[in-house]
């Protein structure tokens, strides 16, 4: 009976402690909330990488700069542009920066993104034209 006892309470307790992190999981900023549409690609750079969105709704373009440490605050940025538009989030994040988003249909997009502040800004010009 006594080990019975125990066994459910360490189900009970491990229930409890998923479902706790569960909700820990749901609060945190998802970055599929944070870019609409489709994935298009993701772009390495130093200690991290740009994802890159379109969505063929709204013609616009989005990315979110990922560091490969997350839960570490660090200096992040992300920014995307075309020839008559800009978008730029900088600042000390834990997981990302951004979203920062252009309307881009027709027009081609550039990319920067940066991790930590001891990395430089990287990106890559002209990409997605359509």
């Amino acid at each position: 009976m006594r080990h019975k006892l125990l066994q459910r309470f360490a189900c009970f307790a491990t229930a409890l402690a998923l479902s706790g992190g569960l909700v820990a999981a749901t609060s945190a900023p998802a970055f599929a909330a944070g870019c609409s549409g489709t994935h298009l690609d993701n772009w390495s750079i130093r200690g991290g990488y740009i994802a890159v969105y379109y969505n063929s709704s709204t013609g616009r373009n989005c990315a979110m700069t990922f560091t490969n440490s997350p839960g570490k605050v660090q200096y992040m940025m992300v920014s995307i542009s075309t020839s008559g538009a800009s978008d730029r989030d900088a600042g000390n994040f834990t997981t990302y920066a951004g979203p920062v988003s252009v309307y881009a249909k027709g027009k081609c997009i550039s990319l920067q993104g940066q991790v930590g502040s001891n990395n430089p800004t990287e990106g890559i010009t002209d990409v997605y034209c359509g």
